[in-house]
C-alpha cells in the first residue's frame, strides 16, 4: 500500500504515513494478485501436445520400445566412465600386460649360422698369407740387424779404405746387406701383389682392408730402409753418415711402429667380428710384430 500524498509504501495495515502524516483511508485490504488461469491451461495443452507427438512417433515405429531395442553398434565410448574395456581388459598402466621382448640376435636355443663356403675358403687363404707374412717378419729383422752390426763396422772401413780409394771402389762392405734387404723388399711386395688377386666376399671386406693396411705399412718400411740403404757410396763418408742419420731418426720415430701396431690391431678386431657372426672358431690370429719376432723398427 502507499501513502495517497507523498507516495510512500506502507507497511500492511498502517494508515498513518510516517512521512508526511497523512491519514490514508483505504476501502479495502488489498489482495495478492493471482496468476491468471489462462496460463496454467496453456502450459498444460502444451504438455499433452508433446506427450500425443512422442506416442505417434513411437507407434509408426511399431512395437519396438527402449527395453525391447537392439544394442546399438559398438563406436567410442562417450566417456571415460562408460567406456567399454578395451580387448583385450586392463588398460592402463598398474594392470597393463608387458610388452614383447625385443628381438634378440642369437635367440635361445638357436644356434648361429655356417659360415658360407665363400668365407671358409677367404680365411683360409688369408692364413696362408699370414704364415707367409710371420716368415717375412723374421727374414726381415735378421737382416735388418746385420745392417745395423755391419754399418758400424763400414765406419772402421771406410777409414782403412780413405788412404786407398781405388780399393775402396772395387770393395763395398755393404754389398750383401743391400742384396739381401732388396730382396726382403721384393718378397714384400710380391706377397702384396698376391694378398690382392684374390677379391674378398662381400663378409670378408672389412677385414680384407684392414689386414692389406698391415702388410702394406710394413713393407713401405722396410722398402725405406732398403732404398736409402743402396743409396749410399761407400767412398764417400757423408753418404755413410747420412744413411745412420736416416736410419736413426726412423727408429726414433714412434709413429712408424705405432701404425703398424694399430693396423695390426684393427684387422685382428675385424676379424673376431666377422667370425663371431657365424658357427666357427677363429681360424688364426693377426698379432703385433713385437709378439712374433720383434718389429721392422728394432734394427
Amino acid at each position: 500500500m502507499q501513502c495517497q500524498k507523498c507516495g510512500l509504501d506502507l507497511p500492511q495495515g498502517i494508515k498513518n504515513c510516517p512521512k508526511c502524516g497523512f491519514i490514508n483511508e483505504f476501502a479495502a485490504t488489498e489482495q495478492p494478485r493471482r496468476k491468471k488461469p489462462v496460463v496454467f491451461i496453456a502450459a498444460a495443452l502444451g504438455v499433452i501436445i508433446v506427450l500425443a507427438l512422442i506416442v505417434a512417433v513411437i507407434a509408426a515405429r511399431g512395437p519396438k520400445n527402449v527395453a525391447t531395442a537392439p544394442p546399438p553398434p559398438p563406436g567410442p565410448p562417450s566417456n571415460v566412465v562408460t567406456a567399454p574395456p578395451p580387448n583385450p581388459a586392463g588398460g592402463n598402466v598398474v594392470t597393463a600386460p608387458p610388452g614383447n621382448p625385443a628381438p634378440s640376435t642369437t635367440p635361445p636355443g638357436v644356434t648361429k649360422p655356417k659360415p658360407p663356403q665363400d668365407v671358409v675358403d677367404y680365411l683360409d687363404f688369408v692364413k696362408k698369407v699370414e704364415e707367409h707374412r710371420q716368415m717375412l717378419l723374421k727374414d726381415t729383422t735378421d737382416a735388418l740387424t746385420l745392417a745395423g752390426t755391419s754399418q758400424a763396422q763400414s765406419l772402421m772401413d771406410l777409414i782403412d779404405m780413405a788412404s786407398e780409394p781405388e780399393s775402396a771402389k772395387a770393395k763395398d762392405p755393404l754389398i750383401d746387406v743391400k742384396n739381401e734387404l732388396g730382396r726382403q723388399y721384393k718378397n714384400w711386395l710380391s706377397t702384396i701383389q698376391y694378398f690382392d688377386k684374390k677379391a674378398a666376399p662381400m663378409q670378408c671386406r672389412e677385414f680384407s682392408g684392414a689386414y692389406r693396411d698391415v702388410v702394406f705399412k710394413e713393407a713401405k718400411a722396410i722398402g725405406e730402409v732398403a732404398v736409402n740403404l743402396s743409396k749410399v757410396d761407400m767412398t764417400d763418408p757423408r753418404d755413410m753418415s747420412k744413411l745412420l742419420s736416416t736410419f736413426q731418426k726412423m727408429k726414433k720415430d714412434p709413429t712408424i711402429q705405432q701404425g703398424i701396431d694399430t693396423s695390426a690391431d684393427t684387422a685382428d678386431a675385424k676379424l673376431t667380428q666377422l667370425v663371431s657372426q657365424y658357427d666357427m672358431q677363429k681360424p688364426f690370429n693377426v698379432p703385433r710384430e713385437a709378439s712374433t719376432s720383434g718389429s721392422i723398427m728394432g734394427f
